[in-house]
């Protein structure tokens, strides 16, 4: 899928720290793509980006923004999960009670999925974990109803490699299916300084524009890595502007 051109919100240049993620330009670009699918027919995405971009915050973000009414996320996160207990997980998710096969239990579970009011999305975080055989069961519990079509929604979310993993010859059909492909590549140079605000408030004036350079590339712009440089780094300098000094020992905790 090509990116969206959106531009993040515009943060005030001072202000109090804000815990919450950050709007940058891929996060906000996958929001507004997922929550566009969502409204239309049951369809099958993909999410990727590397670890601490902020994959798991955008399907927290996700279920907090849609009306439950309407739609339900189901989070799944499943390091080499089976088939057998992503369907035991589903069937506890929608309160179905688990049949004494796992075909039983999903045909139960198609039963529940139709009669509910509400859309559902199955998100699979950690889906490059995943074995291509159970990927490919993924698809066809989705698909199992044949007169009703495609039960649910499927996003499949996990690192980089999870493109690579898709493109073996077995997923082929599960490849061709997916209609929304975001990546979370993270900051613009340009947003670094709205990102500093947004999570450190006024202290992020403490951290002058030739370091800012230095936590940009050598975080190569993952939001949750610039954190984890500019919290030590700030604090090392207590109330005083941050130095040279300061950031190589953050660099130096944090191994980068």
């Amino acid at each position: 899928m090509k990116r969206p051109a959106l531009q993040s919100p515009s943060l005030p240049a001072d202000g109090p720290p804000n815990p919450a993620p950050f709007p940058y330009r891929d996060y906000v670009g996958a929001k507004s793509a997922l929550m566009a699918a969502l409204t239309a027919r049951p369809f099958y995405g993909q999410v990727t980006g590397p670890s601490g971009s902020g994959k798991t915050s955008l399907v927290r973000d996700l279920s907090a923004t849609v009306d439950r009414h309407q739609y339900q996320v189901i989070y799944l996160s499943c390091s080499k999960a089976s088939l057998l207990g992503i369907v035991r997980f589903l069937a506890q998710a929608l309160r179905v009670t688990p049949r004494r096969s796992c075909l039983e239990t999903s045909r139960a579970l198609s039963d529940a999925i139709k009669a509910h009011p509400a859309r559902f999305l199955l998100w699979v975080d950690e889906a490059e974990a995943l074995g291509a055989d159970t990927l490919g069961e993924i698809r066809t519990l989705a698909e199992s109803d044949h007169e009703h079509g495609q039960l649910f929604s499927l996003v499949l979310c996990g690192l980089p490699e999870l493109r690579s993993l898709l493109d073996a010859t077995p997923l082929f059909p599960l490849k061709r299916r997916i209609t929304l492909r975001c990546s979370l590549e993270g900051l613009r140079r340009d947003e670094l300084g709205s990102f500093l605000v947004h999570r450190f408030g006024s202290d992020a004036s403490r951290l002058p524009e030739p370091l800012r350079d230095e936590i940009f590339e050598r975080t190569r712009a993952t939001v949750a890595l610039v954190d984890r440089v500019a919290r030590p780094a700030l604090n090392r300098a207590g109330n005083s502007v941050v130095t040279d000094e300061h950031l190589r020992e953050a660099i130096d905790v944090t191994g980068l």
